[in-house]
């Protein structure tokens, strides 16, 4: 019996500890990348550290920038090697992340003292910046950059407050929203269902995302990029048995696409609208629907407002042909974002390259 006791005490510890392991590794990742340009001023450098704090697919963060700090000018493009082949063959998206990443420099450098002109020319952004005269830095355009993030966790599916959805759409002329209860509520709901089954099927989709996931900590502080397990919601012991059984190849098979369903479906039956973005399909068109998603993100971080961008419908067929017509909308859908009150609002994770990754300073 004394045995037996004994071999009990030692599993009870030993489980202990692994448990107790799994809480410490389980903590939110913290990484503190370079913002060292050399040459730059430490204003302009940290307003280009701000500025990469913006909405992108996959957390690819596919610019491409040359500085010109004798000229005070930038020429943002797309890093090619970057954008989603499988998902994003048009680029569509790829010019959305790009305006989000304009419109939070944008408000970054405003937070530093700095007017910015910008300007859409050959698939590049030209962007001139000029200090005020006696400028203080503005703290709280800053704070609201850290705010925002994606939250792919369940929401309240209590609607929007009414005056502030009227505030949004008088703010917004190619927004639409569409509040839990709504019929076309309802149409998007389902039709992104299907497009994310469609989408799982699909094994050159599933191996796409499975290289831009992280696996680990160590991975992600390495890369600096990708999904991590923080980003899509896990904490603790959940996120650290995530990394413990979940590998590259495990991530494009039949059961990790499979757990990927379950879970769009419990995001779409935990939300309080739609939020519908409309825009052309030129190039400088695209941009700005990417600089009013930026813009419309930040407004919902005001208000305590969860987003989550659910693009599957937009990026596959036959849906994406049909949604114009079927939500009676003037001009084609380029977004479509999750909307909902949380009970804590969360963190960004803050996971970006060093700026002298993808910033190159022409003098």
């Amino acid at each position: 019996m004394i045995i037996v006791f004994s071999i009990l005490g030692a599993v009870i510890i030993a489980l202990s500890a692994v448990l107790i392991a799994a809480a410490i590794m389980g903590k939110p990742l913290k990484v503190n990348p370079s913002r060292k340009l050399d040459g730059v001023n430490d204003d302009v450098q940290n307003a280009l550290w701000y500025s990469s704090i913006s909405a992108n697919s996959h957390n690819t963060q596919m610019w491409s920038v040359k500085l010109y700090p004798n000229e005070n000018r930038l020429q943002i493009s797309i890093d090619d090697t970057r954008v989603l082949g499988v998902a994003d063959p048009e680029k569509r998206e790829a010019y959305i992340s790009l305006g989000c990443y304009i419109e939070t420099m944008s408000v970054a450098f405003n937070a530093y003292g700095y007017d910015t002109q910008i300007q859409c020319s050959d698939l590049s952004v030209q962007v001139t910046y000029s200090k005020r005269a006696n400028a203080a830095v503005d703290n709280s355009k800053l704070a609201l950059i850290d705010k925002r993030h994606t939250d792919k966790s369940a929401f309240s599916n209590n609607q929007i407050k009414q005056d502030t959805v009227n505030a949004l759409l008088g703010k917004y002329s190619a927004l639409s929203l569409y509040q839990n209860g709504n019929e076309n509520f309802a149409y998007i709901k389902q039709i992104s269902m299907n497009a994310i089954t469609v989408q799982s099927a699909n094994q050159a989709y599933r191996d796409e995302l499975a290289e831009w996931m992280r696996f680990s900590d160590k991975e992600a502080a390495a890369k600096l990029d990708g999904i991590t397990a923080d980003m899509i919601g896990l904490k603790g012991i959940v996120k650290t048995f995530y990394y413990w059984t979940t590998t590259r190849e495990s991530a494009k098979g039949d059961k990790f696409a499979q757990q990927g369903i379950d879970t769009a479906k419990k995001q779409l039956n935990n939300c309080g609208a739609f939020a519908v973005i409309t825009g052309g399909n030129t190039f400088e068109e695209i941009i700005n629907v990417g600089r009013m998603t930026q813009a419309f993100w930040f407004d919902c971080a005001e208000n305590n407002i969860a987003v989550q961008p659910f693009s599957a419908a937009l990026e596959t067929q036959p849906f994406c042909s049909s949604i114009q017509n079927d939500l009676g909308v003037a001009a084609p859908v380029q977004m479509i974002l999750r909307l909902g009150y949380v009970d804590s609002y969360g963190t960004n994770s803050g996971l970006r390259r060093n700026l002298s990754d993808y910033i190159e300073v022409v003098k």
